[in-house]
């Protein structure tokens, strides 16, 4: 018999992907739900909240009887993790019963049952599945739980086990014992004994009075403390049982760091640790399992839900040197489900051919994004929390009344409302938690964007009808001035107390950024991250200030491109030194503005001292100086800027500053190679002369100019009576790394009489290591771009601009009667720069030089050209790599070419550079080398090794064959 004949897949499709709903929907029972009431016992539970009878469903969506839709972001309390009806899951189904296989066979094995092993097993992490054995239990998550308490007290001979507030484990005698929610077991009698319940780490109800990681770390103190105490009156438990994240308990995610530390804590004591991913499991966290965030294998891993794509299953896995279980003594008969184990290794082929584990990470932070959104416009949401889709909104009192321990008090009547009022909008969701006062989000894997605006709107649309919108802020009046002093730092005792705790919160919230970082760009699309940044209202809600910190870590710094990773490796584009970037906080927080002393005092000193050092670093002459600048762009502009004055008034004594440009301005040319940076046409462009100005001369294949080339160039141009007047030498060109013949240049300058200006943004830092003498000619030039934050590893921005000849800052001088009068004596910066109010950027520098020294950088400086060599060979003993260019300094020019002959090369290597981007799996530099593109590593961390290299080369390689 055909069951395609019976059982129609297309029968199933609903007619669209999200609802349109008109008017409110009618939840009045109908026929089916009075018949369930008249039949079924008073124990049924959703119905009351979710009075639904499903006609049909598909995917996310649900029809009831009435043919109303509905997005279900429940899905089986997460048992559906692709949805209702997926046709490959149906057909899995399908497949097995044509197949003539039994429904169930106890625990004797079959072919179905041997590939869900093999699943579930590559399924998990490496680490774990290695030593790890599976045991098929009853059909529901209690009863592994049940087995894996069993088998923890026959594996350890002890009987105490302890468990966390807020969890749930199931509804049998030994999970309820352990389950916090007290109102549930407040009839049962003869529950397991022996249990313990410990601290979990709740921020916004924490039992220690404590926010955030610090709670955390004291609930560890307290397990740690408490399990090493005689005195403590508990003896040593068989096993700890925690949930990753707590569900019912109101989605509470424990942090990463917590869970590495109890794994320390179980280990040192010789305590089994069983992790109950029953409903966090299976990819909802945006990981397969929450704990592998955390790094960390567990002893035994309860499974159930998702795990069976849809149908009943659960399981136990743990490592097989605690299996002490004699044969039969945990059975069941409907522990042999081939249905569920063909639609449950169906599933985790399909979650992992999708990436709907990363799909999950996504789609559940722009899920969270929106519902902190909708948080700012109403007063009674104290806090969105989760991890990927498994997220839980916590409701309290609009009114902000607190409860006895200072705490936002919970609102589980509005929680109740908001619930039924989502319904009537087409959103089903659930709620959990203390007083039953969270709203818990439990969609689909297969969630779309789209579908996630439907819910944001049911859910925005719900609570202003229920809650009302947030009170409005009365505009601020002379009578706040009291609340304006709280954003403001101030003077005397008490007045940083503020700034003290805004800046404890802001490093903690990075710290979590950077421990959390796995890959140099979170991946999240960036259409999505677009969505979410234009999103934030900047007009009608301001927000404590530690809602705004909060929110910009899980924004903004966790979608930032993280140059610290070891495959951020694109661009000149350094990781901050430590003393830089505290140096930013004394910058920041002074205020300084580098234009006149009485703005500036000690900042001003600072500046002229680290200006005065590197003029003596570089050589450049008793009459040398300098001023800080933005970086290499100014620093070029700067540069020309006063050869050009220079030149008119060597030339014909013609004032630019007062005049304008000369009538032989049209017939300036500026001097540089093909390869210099584009900055040299673009400061030709900003000081009038154009961009026809600048003669490009022609480069050796190294990069570096053609001496001979530039002779002729120059001869060429004064036989054409044109006046070239500068001359631009690089070291270290943005692609190769080359460095120009800086002495032969020095001296072609001198012969013509040509402003020498030398561009050493990237290979100046050259001079503090053993390889500066690639810079001789350098103390010749007139001026030298000099950018920190490149290799002198300073955060953006930071440069200086050096000049042989100070009397030159002539050109740029012009006194103000409000600023730099000219009967001043103390130093005015503002002489020396372009810019007026110019930020105290010398302190980086100078802190830096105090704590690391040039040694230090010289000894970093060296270990990256090495390395780079290392790198290049490397490269070039890989078959499917190419290396276009011997490196200069510490750029790798290379390509992807695969074995394939008729792959469009150039178009592989440019979807590689971008897929690798948007998948956070590296950035990747992309440029052209002799017409080629070229992908590009710029190896500016010193902290890495040749592992790294290798893996990121792997991950390339494996990243161009999915392409």
């Amino acid at each position: 018999m055909n069951m395609n004949n019976v059982f129609d897949l297309d029968e199933l499709k609903l007619a669209s992907n999200i609802p349109v709903v008109h008017e409110l929907y009618d939840l009045t029972p109908d026929e089916l739900l009075l018949s369930q009431e008249h039949y079924e016992s008073e124990v049924r539970s959703y119905p009351r909240r979710l009075p639904l009878a499903i006609a049909k469903a598909a995917g996310v969506m649900v029809e009831d009887t009435r043919g109303q839709l509905f997005i279900d972001c429940l899905a089986g309390a997460g048992t559906l993790a692709l949805g209702y009806n997926h046709p490959e899951i149906n057909q899995a189904i399908i497949d097995q019963l044509q197949a003539g296989l039994p429904y169930q066979t106890l625990d004797l094995t079959t072919p179905t049952k041997d590939k869900f092993i093999r699943e579930v097993m590559s399924f998990l992490p490496d680490e774990f599945a290695n030593n790890a054995c599976i045991q098929f239990c009853g059909p529901s998550g209690a009863d592994a739980v049940e087995a894996a308490i069993k088998l923890a007290k026959q594996t350890t001979g002890r009987n105490t086990m302890a468990a966390f507030h807020g969890a749930y484990h199931g509804m049998t005698n030994g999970t309820m014992a352990m389950m916090g929610n007290l109102s549930t077991k407040s009839r049962r009698q003869g529950l397991m004994s022996d249990v313990h319940f410990l601290p979990f780490p709740y921020s916004l109800r924490c039992p220690f009075g404590l926010k955030g990681d610090e709670g955390a770390k004291q609930s560890l103190r307290y397990i740690e403390r408490m399990l090493s105490d005689d005195e403590s009156g508990v003896q040593k438990p068989a096993a700890i049982i925690v949930e990753p994240v707590q569900g019912e308990g109101g989605v509470i995610p424990a942090p990463a760091f917590w869970l590495q530390e109890l794994r320390r804590i179980t280990k040192e004591q010789g305590i089994l640790l069983i992790l109950d991913e029953i409903q966090c499991g299976i990819g909802k966290t945006g990981h397969n399992f929450a704990f592998e965030e955390a790094g960390i294998t567990p002893d035994i891993l309860c499974l159930s839900k998702a795990v069976g794509g849809g149908l009943p299953m659960s399981l136990l896995i743990f490592n097989k040197s605690i299996d002490t279980w004699l044969p039969g003594e945990h059975t069941g008969t409907f522990r042999g489900n081939q249905l569920a184990m063909a639609t449950g290794a169906t599933t985790l082929q399909i979650i992992r051919r999708d990436n709907l584990v990363d799909h999950a990470q996504k789609a559940g932070q722009y899920l969270r994004e929106g519902i902190e959104r909708i948080a700012q416009y109403t007063d009674c949401i104290a806090e969105v929390r989760g991890k990927g889709l498994m997220l839980g909104v916590e409701i309290v009192k609009p009114n902000g009344a607190k409860n006895k321990f200072g705490e936002p008090e919970a609102d589980p009547e509005l929680t109740v409302n908001i619930q039924r009022a989502a319904l009537e909008r087409g959103l089903i969701i659930e709620k959990g938690g203390r007083q039953g006062s969270v709203l818990r989000f439990l969609p689909p894997l297969i969630i779309t964007f789209e579908q996630i605006d439907f819910v944001l709107d049911a859910l925005s649309k719900a609570i202003i009808a229920t809650a009302g919108p947030a009170k409005i802020v009365e505009p601020v009046t002379a009578n706040d001035q009291d609340d304006w002093r709280s954003y403001f730092i101030h003077t005397g005792e008490g007045g940083a107390d503020q700034f003290e705790k805004v800046l404890n919160q802001t490093t903690q919230v990075l710290k979590n950024v950077f421990e959390g970082t796995t890959a140099p760009y979170s991946g999240l699309d960036p259409e999505v991250l677009k969505s979410m940044i234009y999103n934030i209202d900047l007009d009608h809600q301001q927000l404590p200030i530690e809602t705004v910190i909060e929110q910009t870590g899980e924004l903004i710094a966790k979608n930032s491109i993280m140059v610290q990773h070891p495959h951020c490796i694109a661009h000149l584009h350094t990781p901050p030194l430590l003393p830089a970037v505290a140096a930013e906080a004394f910058i920041a927080s002074l205020n300084q503005s580098m234009d006149s002393w009485d703005q500036a005092s000690s900042a001003t000193f600072v500046e002229q001292k680290v200006v005065d050092w590197l003029c003596g670093v570089y050589n450049l002459g008793e009459q040398a100086d300098g001023v800080f600048t933005s970086g290499g762009t100014q620093s070029n502009l700067m540069g020309l800027l006063l050869a050009r004055d220079w030149a008119a008034d060597t030339i014909s004594g013609h004032n630019i500053q007062k005049d304008g440009l000369p009538e032989y301005a049209s017939k300036m040319r500026i001097l540089c190679s093909k390869k210099s940076h584009f900055t040299v046409q673009k400061s030709a462009s900003l000081m009038g002369l154009g961009e026809h100005a600048v003669e490009c001369v022609d480069t050796n294949p190294d990069g570096t100019i053609k001496i001979a080339a530039l002779i002729k160039t120059v001869e060429t141009l004064k036989n054409e009576g044109l006046l070239p007047f500068a001359l631009v030498g690089t070291a270290g060109t943005t692609d190769h790394g080359a460095i120009d013949d800086l002495a032969n240049m020095a001296d072609i300058a001198e012969q013509h009489n040509l402003w020498l200006h030398v561009d050493g943004a990237y290979g100046g830092a050259l001079i503090l290591s053993r390889h500066k003498t690639r810079l001789h000619g350098i103390e010749k030039a007139d001026s030298v771009s000099v950018d920190f934050h490149k290799l002198f590893f300073q955060p953006i921005s930071c440069g200086a601009v050096l000049l042989k000849d100070k009397e030159n800052f002539k050109y740029l001088l012009h006194h103000a009667d409000y600023l730099n009068r000219e009967d001043d004596l103390l130093p005015n910066l503002v002489d020396k720069s372009i810019a007026t109010t110019k930020r105290f950027d010398a302190l980086k520098v100078l802190m830096t030089m105090q704590c690391v020294g040039t040694q230090a950088l010289g000894g970093m400086y060296d270990h990256l050209l090495g390395q780079t060599q290392q790198v290049a060979d490397l490269v070039n003993n890989r078959n499917e790599f190419e290396l276009l260019a011997d490196p200069a300094l510490s750029t790798v020019l290379f390509r992807y070419v695969g074995e394939t002959a008729d792959t469009d090369t150039d178009l592989l290597n440019k979807k590689i550079r971008m897929e690798a981007l948007v998948k956070g799996v590296a950035v990747l530099g992309e440029t052209v080398v002799d017409g080629k593109v070229a992908l590009k590593f710029t190896i500016l961390n010193p902290c890495l090794t040749m592992a790294d290299f290798e893996l990121l080369l792997n991950n390339i390689n494996q990243l161009a064959l999915t392409l």
